[in-house]
């Protein structure tokens, strides 16, 4: 499925490409990271991602598209229970993965604004991404942050001690596109 899905990402990006000066970026997900940050009044924890798939398309040396996904059970906060748990909330049968697809790009210097849609536990939400843009001829590196709000997206704050955890996850990335 994994790989099916990203086939299905190339090959629609690549009929787009077939416009002059386009260039497909492929994510290097040897390089890449996806963290999560989250809070309880109690502790706080985070989690790590590395398998992550993409695609940025760049015409005429500007971005002009990106697409990028990952599973949910490729996160990872080093305490199993912790992460069945998650799973669990967050319904990853039924919702197993987490994407964002950019078609609005604003570039200024190396910062970058990312207009799309998040699809996170099966509601697609408009999210802007403040991003750095940094690029050489066989990279581009996007890094940053944003905070997602889980009850945005109908889910259930887990609680511990009678009190829920804080309505904010802090998301840290950096995403290595090769050429």
């Amino acid at each position: 499925m994994n790989r099916l899905f990203f086939i299905f990402l190339f090959f629609s990006f690549s009929s787009f490409s077939q416009e002059k000066n386009i260039d497909n970026w492929i994510l290097n997900s040897e390089k890449s990271f996806i963290t999560y940050e989250a809070k309880h009044i109690l502790h706080q924890w985070s989690g790590l991602n590395k398998n992550i798939n993409g695609v940025l398309i760049l015409q005429e040396d500007k971005p002009v598209k990106i697409a990028v996904t990952t599973k949910i059970s490729d996160f990872d906060s080093g305490n199993s229970s912790r992460d069945s748990n998650a799973l669990e909330i967050l319904e990853a049968l039924v919702f197993p993965r987490v994407s964002y697809f950019g078609e609005t790009f604003d570039l200024d210097n190396n910062k970058l604004d990312i207009s799309g849609k998040m699809k996170f536990h099966g509601i697609e939400k408009n999210i802007v991404i403040k991003t750095s843009f940094e690029k050489s001829k066989k990279k581009i590196a996007l890094k940053g942050n944003l905070i997602i709000k889980p009850s945005d997206f109908k889910i259930k704050l887990p609680d511990f001690m009678l009190v829920k955890m804080e309505d904010n996850l802090i998301i840290n990335y950096e995403l290595i596109f090769s050429n």
